[in-house]
């Protein structure tokens, strides 16, 4: 039998019962569109959520002081252990697999431009901040090591901090600025952010100046933290081991003591946040899997109906020479083919429930589904799954009809 006789015979099958034929069809549409749509969604919250963790840095580290909770030597339990800049020198003598940044806490203070007062956050930082926080400005500069080195009166602002001041269209890069009552230049400003996590507020709301400046305006001499990256993400482990124990030299602690500093670790987070939503993505797969297998079961019927149906055909084939294996391979053709359409056409379903969602205005907080290569993989190896699940069967059953029985078959 040729190609297009086999669809022709297809079709056939499928026409004689038209409603169990759309409902069978139907089911394997569903599936598909199932498994594309809960795959798409668990991809999508994933984004979502490891994109909240990485607009706080990408796999930055986040360290306060704590205190100590073992005794070593001069050092007694329970003593506070400060940011400083014997912290900060031995950090810049010896770091080799991180970059990092000191951060004096963020600070409320009064903000005027002209007549426009309000309060806002004020963090000294460093010139590595920026990259490392994701807070490089969009227009003119971030602190820059001179600007430390000489305790510069400049900053860097916030959106919102430019909106409240200065109004939603100005642009106040080089306009002076008071700073609770110091004045400052504007050398930099960054556009709007969007962040899911934060530890100090929003970075749309702060004003960054130079570290130095804040620790000499203040009389302060300690940081409130501070924050690093791993030049290689390989050696993540590594950076975090090499910064505890830099610090626990200098302020004489055991690098193991587990209350002597605070981490905030993002990219652990972001690992076990990933792990989360693939166990969902499984389940959701699994989910639409049982949907597709139930339409693949109705596949099946339809074959084992159609082999009972056309036992007759199969015992006249039989007779004029075609063997077993011929007959398998008419029975699961036919099934390959209804199952490509049927398959098929719930691709183009999930596809176009995947662009409706990403078209509409979702729920703040929800992520839209994400069209991944690896969903459409996932989606064409249920197909074939459910071809072979439910074509084998009856093809072999239809193989092993009696020839002689089959001629003899009403």
């Amino acid at each position: 039998m040729g190609f297009i006789e086999l669809i022709k015979q297809v079709f056939i099958t499928l026409g004689m019962n038209k409603l169990r034929s759309a409902l069978t069809m139907f089911g394997i549409t569903w599936g598909i569109a199932s498994v594309m749509l809960l795959s798409g969604l668990a991809t999508g919250f994933s984004e979502g959520a490891l994109s909240n963790i990485r607009s706080l840095g990408k796999d930055v580290v986040i360290v306060w002081g704590g205190r100590k909770s073992i005794a070593t030597g001069s050092a007694r339990k329970g003593e506070t252990i400060r940011f400083d800049e014997k912290t900060l020198d031995a950090l810049n003598a010896k770091a080799q697999n991180f970059s990092f940044s000191p951060e004096v806490s963020a600070w409320q203070t009064d903000m005027r431009a002209g007549p426009r007062l309000f309060n806002t956050r004020l963090a000294g930082v460093g010139e590595q901040y920026g990259e490392l926080r994701n807070v490089v400005p969009d227009h003119g500069r971030w602190i820059s090591r001179r600007d430390i080195n000489e305790a510069r009166r400049v900053c860097v602002i916030g959106d919102e901090v430019r909106k409240k001041l200065f109004g939603e269209e100005s642009d106040p890069l080089h306009e002076r600025v008071l700073i609770g009552g110091r004045e400052f230049l504007i050398v930099g400003w960054k556009s709007a952010k969007k962040q899911g996590s934060s530890y100090y507020g929003p970075d749309n709301d702060v004003v960054w100046i130079p570290y130095s400046t804040q620790l000499a305006l203040y009389d302060r001499y300690w940081f409130g933290n501070f924050i690093f990256s791993p030049y290689d993400i390989e050696k993540h482990d590594l950076a975090v081991a090499e910064f505890k124990n830099i610090v626990a030299k200098v302020h004489k602690f055991e690098p193991e003591d587990p209350e002597a500093l605070s981490l905030w670790d993002t990219h652990k987070d972001a690992m076990e946040t990933a792990k989360v939503f693939d166990a969902i993505n499984a389940l959701m797969v699994a989910i639409g899997a049982i949907t597709l297998m139930i339409g693949g079961l109705g596949v099946m019927n339809i074959m084992l109906v159609s082999v009972v149906e056309r036992t007759r055909e199969i015992g006249i084939r039989r007779a004029i020479g075609a063997n077993a294996i011929d007959i398998v391979k008419q029975f699961f053709l036919e099934c390959l083919i209804i199952t490509v359409i049927a398959g098929a056409g719930g691709m183009f379903v999930g596809w176009g429930l995947i662009e409706l969602m990403n078209n509409v205005t979702l729920p703040e907080g929800i992520s839209p589904p994400i069209l991944s290569e690896k969903t459409m993989l996932i989606s064409a190896a249920m197909i074939g799954l459910v071809t072979i699940f439910s074509g084998l069967y009856p093809a072999i059953r239809a193989a092993r009809v009696n020839p002689i029985q089959a001629l003899h078959h009403e």
